[in-house]
């Protein structure tokens, strides 16, 4: 309106001096007049920016500076949450960091799940970390568990976090089992553990599997009872092929192997064992006495069998009934107890046919050295020197 007055009077003034308004004076006015509206409304535009912040940069700002991320990694993240001011994504910070999550963890969340930053952390965040709380996780397994998998805390508390606990209690039952299994599986709350129970249940008594094996294999496993139905299926399938029993636990033990190891793998370990005298026969009876037998390294498989054939003296079908000794440190159990054993022999103090030597390396340190170690010193103490 005052530009409209202004420039009606600026007509006038020019109709009363020259008599006339020529268009030329018209239109170096209303030049002269768009400049000066421009120019008025380019600083108050740079004013309103310089006093408030782009809303990207200072959530870029706030990624990187409040919660660890590189620069790169926070202009990327700022695609998905918006930050107007601290207040929020500052009590979200302090909720994480009171429960025992570490910066670093904290990082992790907000790199994976940025938008819990604006997430109302009294009414939703904190009744999802008491009910963590309150099923008998620590702190900081709590906190290890949101860091690997930060979306849980995105999933319903009653629809979601509630039900996957109690189907997981109605299969292991106790508390420190269901526990093991989310130590193990701490994506878990992510599935729909009901559904995939149910599935799996049936598989599995279906193969004559029985529910104390499930329970160990729920507990221990939780990778391989929760993959997808097909690879279950398949592992299922090659651990009934190859002659074991559903009904014993060592079913379900070979399950856990197979899962992780291929069939190509499985004959080139036979084919290493090989080297050291094992039928196909014994290699079988091996594996199902410790399927862990064709996960064990080349390099340690060879090292303990030539020390086991060679210094020890053991037959290597000895070893094929008594496999555990392959997994068992060659430099911390093995060497060290043989050589202690040697020395008795060599004393006199016990006799080859009395010895079991599998035993000797099964048996807890404590018992091996008060058995081996402390009784033969008293006696070589007594003796009278030479």
């Amino acid at each position: 309106m005052s530009s409209f007055l202004y420039c009606r009077r600026f007509l006038l003034r020019s109709s009363s001096s020259s008599g006339s308004i020529d268009s030329s004076s018209i239109s170096s006015f209303l030049l002269s007049r768009r400049r000066t509206l421009c120019s008025v409304s380019d600083t108050k535009t740079e004013d309103s920016k310089r006093k408030r912040p782009p809303l990207k940069s200072f959530t870029v700002q706030y990624l990187v500076n409040s919660c660890g991320l590189s620069l790169e990694s926070a202009k990327s993240r700022s695609r998905f949450v918006k930050l107007s001011s601290s207040k929020r994504p500052d009590s979200v910070l302090a909720l994480l960091n009171n429960n025992g999550f570490t910066f670093e963890q904290i990082t992790r969340v907000v790199k994976s799940f940025p938008s819990i930053l604006i997430v109302n952390p009294d009414a939703v965040l904190l009744p999802k970390l008491l009910f963590f709380r309150s099923i008998g996780l620590t702190s900081s397994d709590t906190a290890k568990l949101i860091s690997n998998c930060p979306t849980t805390l995105s999933l319903s508390l009653q629809n979601r976090l509630i039900p996957c606990y109690d189907s997981l209690k109605s299969i292991l039952v106790e508390k420190e089992s269901i526990l093991k299994c989310l130590r193990r599986g701490y994506w878990i709350f992510t599935l729909d553990t009901v559904k995939y129970l149910a599935a799996r249940l049936s598989l599995c008594r279906d193969a004559g599997v029985k529910d104390r094996s499930i329970r160990r294999l729920v507990q221990n496993g939780p990778l391989v009872f929760f993959c997808s139905e097909r690879k279950f299926n398949e592992v299922l399938t090659r651990v009934r092929s190859f002659g074991f029993d559903p009904k014993k636990m060592y079913f379900v033990h070979a399950m856990l192997v197979f899962f992780h190891v291929s069939e190509s793998t499985v004959e080139h370990k036979f084919e290493l064992y090989r080297q050291f005298g094992w039928s196909r026969d014994e290699f079988v009876a091996a594996f199902m006495r410790f399927p862990n037998c064709v996960k064990i390294s080349d390099e340690k498989i060879k090292g303990t069998m030539e020390y086991l054939v060679n210094n020890a003296g053991l037959k290597a079908s000895a070893v094929a009934m008594q496999p555990f000794v392959l997994g068992l440190s060659l430099e911390k159990r093995i060497k060290p107890r043989n050589m202690v054993i040697s020395e008795l022999l060599c004393k006199g103090f016990v006799k080859k046919e009395d010895l079991n030597y599998f035993q000797i390396l099964k048996v807890k340190e404590c018992v091996f050295v008060d058995k081996f170690v402390l009784k033969f010193q008293q006696i070589s103490s007594l003796q009278p020197s030479p």
